[in-house]
C-alpha cells in the first residue's frame, strides 16, 4: 500500500512539471478553446495589436476636395411688352390705329427665341471631410435678338406703312401716324431690332446640414451586413449655404426708318433706341438635397436671394435730313425719342430673385460624373425698354430741316419709370469633375 501511494505522489508530481514547463503555451491553447483576448495577454502589452473594429467611420464627401463643373444651357426667357410700333393699312385708314382696315406689323408681346448659354462652378472644401466649402458659380445666356422689317415702293399698288402715335396737341387721345411709305407720296422702310442678355455670379459658403453614407461602398459596413437591404446602399446629404448674388439684364429695342419725300426728294433718317440696364446686388440662402444609389443619382436647388436692382433705362433719338444735292442735316430726336424724354435715368428697387434645379446623372469614374437637368429662375422689380415708350407726342418738337422744333404745349412723350417681373427657365447638360 505504502508503494502505491508512492508512486501515485511521483506521477502526480511529474504531471505538474509537465504542466509547468508547457505554460508559454498556454495562450495559444485559450485562444483555441474560446477564452477572451482580454485575457490572454497584459493590458499593457503592446506586442499583439488589438482586433480590427468591424465597423468604420463612413465618409460623406467625395473622392477629392476640389471641384469644378461646366453646363450647357438652353434656355428661354419672358416675352417683352412692346407698344404698336409698325402698322399697316388701306389708303383710308392710312395705318391709324382703331381704323377699320389698320393692322400691327409689329407691336404686343414679343417672343423671344431660345437661347444658348453656359454655366461653371469652381468649389474647394475647407476641411479633410469637405463638410464645409466654397463655391463660386458663373452663368451667362448668349445675347438673342429679335428682328422685324418691312418696305414699300410708294408706288400705285404699293401697301402703306406708318408709324402709330397719339398727338396730344392739341386732342390728348388723337390717334396719328407717322407716314413711312404712301403710294404717290412717299417710299420707305422700316427695321425693329431688339436684344437681350442675362448673366449672373454668386459665391457660397456650404455647410453639410445631413450626411447618410452608401452602405457596401466607402468601408461603412462589411458588405455581409447589407447585402440583401437594398435601400441602404443609397447615400443621402443635404447641404445649406449662404453668400451674395449678382445678376445682370441688358435688353435694347431700336426702331430706324428712312423715308423719301417722292416729290422732292428730300430722305429722312430717323432713329429711336431705348436701352434697359438691370443690376442686381443681394445676399441669398439656399439648400441641395442629393439621393445615390450605385451610379446615378437626382439632386435638387432651392435658393433665393434678396436684395436691390439698380435699374437704368437709356433713351436717344436722332433724325438725318439730306436734300437733293446737299450735305446730311442732323438734328436730336426721332419719332418716340424727343428732347422731352432723351437721357439716361436710373433708380434702386428692392427685388426678390428666387431658383430652382434638378439634375439626373451617372457617376461615370470615381472623379468624374455626367447629367442634364432643368432650372427655373424669377427676377421681380426689372426694366425693360418697349414698357419705357410713350406713344404721346406734341409735334412741335419734331425736328425738322430748319433745326430743331419748339415745344408748344404738354411735353410728351414723357419718360415714367415701369417696372414687371421677369423669369427664365430651361434645361441643362454637364458633367462636373473632382480631384
Amino acid at each position: 500500500m505504502r508503494s502505491a501511494l508512492f508512486g501515485t505522489t511521483m506521477i502526480l508530481l511529474t504531471m505538474n512539471r509537465l504542466v509547468l514547463a508547457d505554460e508559454p503555451r498556454l495562450p495559444g491553447l485559450a485562444a483555441a478553446i474560446g477564452v477572451p483576448i482580454a485575457q490572454q495577454f497584459d493590458a499593457g502589452a503592446t506586442s499583439n495589436p488589438p482586433a480590427p473594429s468591424l465597423i468604420q467611420e463612413p465618409r460623406c464627401h467625395g473622392t477629392g476636395c476640389f471641384w469644378g463643373s461646366a453646363e450647357f444651357l438652353l434656355w428661354q426667357i419672358k416675352g417683352a411688352n412692346v407698344p404698336p410700333l409698325v402698322t399697316t393699312g388701306s389708303v383710308d385708314s392710312l395705318g391709324i390705329l382703331g381704323l377699320p382696315g389698320t393692322t400691327t406689323l409689329y407691336g404686343g408681346n414679343v417672343d423671344y427665341s431660345a437661347r444658348t448659354g453656359g454655366r461653371f462652378a469652381l468649389g474647394f472644401g475647407l476641411n479633410c471631410d469637405c463638410t464645409t466649402g466654397i463655391e463660386l458659380g458663373y452663368f451667362f445666356l448668349g445675347g438673342g435678338a429679335n428682328r422685324f422689317g418691312a418696305s414699300s415702293s410708294g408706288d400705285a399698288n404699293s401697301s402703306v406703312l406708318s408709324r402709330p402715335f397719339i398727338n396730344v396737341n392739341p386732342d390728348p387721345n388723337e390717334q396719328s401716324v407717322q407716314i413711312v411709305a404712301f403710294p404717290g407720296v412717299a417710299s420707305g422702310s422700316v427695321q425693329v431690332f431688339s436684344s437681350s442678355s442675362l448673366q449672373g455670379a454668386d459665391l457660397n459658403m456650404f455647410c453639410n446640414l445631413f450626411c447618410r453614407p452608401a452602405c457596401c461602398e466607402s468601408n461603412c459596413e462589411p458588405a455581409d451586413l447589407c447585402k440583401f437591404d437594398a435601400f441602404r446602399r443609397a447615400s443621402f446629404r443635404v447641404d445649406i449655404f449662404a453668400g451674395p448674388r449678382w445678376l445682370q439684364l441688358n435688353e435694347d429695342l431700336a426702331i430706324a426708318e428712312q423715308v423719301t419725300d417722292l416729290a422732292t426728294g428730300t430722305s429722312f433718317s430717323i432713329v429711336d433706341r431705348f436701352e434697359t440696364r438691370n443690376n442686381f446686388y443681394g445676399g441669398q440662402v439656399g439648400a441641395r438635397a442629393e439621393w445615390q444609389r450605385g451610379r446615378y443619382f437626382v439632386n435638387v436647388l432651392g435658393k433665393v436671394a434678396v436684395g436691390a436692382t439698380h435699374q437704368e433705362v437709356r433713351i436717344r433719338g436722332t433724325t438725318v435730313i439730306t436734300e437733293p444735292g446737299g450735305a446730311p442735316n442732323v438734328q436730336q430726336g426721332g419719332l418716340l425719342a424727343l428732347p422731352t424724354n432723351i437721357g439716361t435715368y436710373s433708380r434702386d428697387k428692392f427685388s426678390v430673385v428666387p431658383e430652382i434645379g434638378t439634375n439626373f446623372g451617372c457617376q461615370v469614374s470615381d472623379r468624374l460624373r455626367i447629367f442634364a437637368g432643368y432650372t427655373f429662375l424669377y427676377w421681380s422689380n426689372v426694366v425693360r425698354p418697349g414698357d419705357q415708350i410713350d406713344l404721346g407726342i406734341n409735334p412741335t418738337q419734331l425736328p425738322t430741316a430748319a433745326g430743331p422744333g419748339v415745344l408748344v404745349g404738354p411735353a410728351r412723350p414723357a419718360f415714367t419709370f415701369r417696372d414687371t417681373d421677369f423669369w427664365a427657365h430651361g434645361i441643362n447638360l454637364g458633367l462636373e469633375f473632382q480631384w
